[in-house]
């Protein structure tokens, strides 16, 4: 009787032994492909592929989405990671963005570049001109690419613009050809945006700073003969008007 029951726990041990292994060769990572949602760059997608050596070989249901996203995005600059998806049984498929340049930050001499989500995408010596969207911020310490400006003064009103550029889908190349610059270092108590078309936008104080600016693009599609000169002044959510004359002080501070 003893030796049947060792039999038996042998036989159970056994099984589990072989469906382990088994299922270890199954379902172990071994193809890996990416794909970008918003271009046709394969070199990209070749670069994100290359790193398949992390993941090849590892079980797919133990792999760690937030750890292997941020492994590549910090290895390879200028890409969002959207998801990593499992294909079972042993591929996985790495979706991601391509972030191009979007805005701009003037410090030291050196430009640096950001993508849609406030990431430092590069440093460089020349002015990315009309392609970018110039932002100008007080900054207490040197930029470091790959990280944001979280330590410049109203970071959190810049990321609430952000924000809400995204929610109107102004991706690529829509916002930079619309607005040339966005300032919160002129002055504490309002932000001033300035379109390429010529008028000026001026948001009242931060709070809501990105809905102030919808609203304000709003007016500013609605009515073209506003677009070209004066100002359009978002005092808060509900009032926003149309000025024939600009802020003067500021437009010949920054001529």
């Amino acid at each position: 009787m003893r030796n049947k029951r060792l039999l038996i726990i042998f036989g159970i041990l056994l099984s589990l032994t072989l469906l382990i292994a088994v299922g270890s060769a199954i379902f172990s990572v071994k193809t890996v492909n990416a794909y970008c949602y918003n271009a046709d760059d394969q070199e990209l997608v070749e670069r994100v592929e290359e790193l398949k050596d992390k993941l090849a070989g590892k079980s797919i249901f133990m792999l760690n989405e937030e750890e292997i996203i941020a492994q590549i995005e910090g290895e390879i600059g200028g890409i969002k990671v959207v998801n990593i998806e499992r294909l079972f049984p042993n591929r996985v498929s790495i979706n991601f963005v391509k972030l191009f340049d979007y805005f701009e930050v003037n410090y030291d001499g050196s430009y640096y570049v950001c993508g849609i989500d406030g990431k430092i995408l590069r440093r460089q010596e020349q002015s990315g001109g009309n392609s970018v969207i110039k932002i100008k911020l007080n900054l207490d310490q040197e930029p470091v690419v790959g990280g944001t400006f979280a330590s410049a003064e109203r970071f959190s009103t810049l990321q609430d613009i952000i924000t809400m550029l995204e929610q109107l889908n102004f991706r690529d190349t829509n916002a930079p050809a619309l607005i040339a610059s966005i300032d919160l270092a002129y002055s504490s108590t309002a932000i001033y945006v300035k379109t390429r078309a010529g008028v000026l936008i001026k948001l009242v104080h931060d709070d809501n700073a990105g809905e102030k600016l919808r609203k304000a693009l709003s007016l500013y599609t609605a009515k073209p003969e506003y677009r070209t000169s004066g100002m359009i002044i978002a005092v808060n959510t509900d009032e926003v008007f149309y000025s024939p004359d600009s802020d003067t002080i500021y437009e010949e501070s920054n001529l």
